[in-house]
């Protein structure tokens, strides 16, 4: 393994057994994917009201599977799962836009 590739355990079935194993997935590429991810839940963000009906919406916490192609997936229905494991990010307002509570 070379320091332009990562290592990610998959679910995806291997050609002799089906338990799923080890994928190589370019530094590079998971860093696109994961910016573009960023950028799409940035989008999903400006758009969320500062306040829900009493309360208000200061932190917003999402988790997304990594996939055997390197995408980034927020599970779902239908959704596509490629990894056991994930990457957590939380999103929190700033200070200057929270002052208006």
């Amino acid at each position: 393994m070379d320091k332009g590739t990562i290592w990610v355990i998959t679910s995806e079935p291997m050609a002799t057994r089906g338990n799923g194993g080890l994928k190589q997935l370019k530094v590079e590429e998971l860093s696109v994917n994961v910016n573009l991810f960023l950028e799409q839940m940035g989008g999903i963000l400006e758009k969320t009201p500062e306040k829900l009906g009493k309360f208000h919406f200061d932190e917003f916490e999402v988790y997304a599977e990594v996939t055997g192609k390197g995408t980034l997936a927020i599970l779902g229905t239908g959704g596509e799962v490629g990894a056991t494991g994930g990457l957590r990010f939380v999103f929190r307002r700033s200070s200057a836009s929270s002052n208006g509570k």
